[in-house]
């Protein structure tokens, strides 16, 4: 009886060393395919990141861009300003302006009678 309990146990003892490999084998199988899928959900969460963290930079590049528009908006007013105050300087006075203006309509009269004259020869 010895012999038949020895195999019976050295049995008993192969077909559990069977089924802890197989439990192992299946373990590590199905621990290689999460680590995988892991490795996969991290590098799409880097690349989302990495996105995101690029969004961000160009939208505070876009803000920073628009607000140097807005300040050359307002450089842009006093340059205007202070052209115009440099070209007030040259300005005739109200009473030089309107004899400015009147020797203007002459000479501009005297060109388009001289330009009729001149059109009158060449017809003739």
């Amino acid at each position: 009886m010895g012999g038949q309990t020895s195999r019976m146990v050295r049995e008993a003892l192969e077909d559990s060393l069977y089924i802890v490999r197989q439990t192992n084998r299946a373990t590590y199988q199905e621990s290689v395919a999460a680590r995988k899928d892991l490795e996969s959900k991290i590098q799409d969460l880097r690349t989302v990141r990495k996105e995101m963290f690029e969004s961000a930079e160009q939208e505070q590049q876009r803000t920073e861009m628009f607000k140097q528009f807005g300040s050359m908006g307002s450089q842009k007013k006093i340059l205007d300003q202070q052209a115009e105050g440099f070209a007030q300087q040259f300005q005739l006075p109200k009473s030089y302006q309107s004899i400015a203006d009147k020797y203007e309509e002459e000479m501009q009269k005297a060109k388009d009678e001289l330009a009729k004259l001149e059109q009158q020869d060449k017809t003739s």
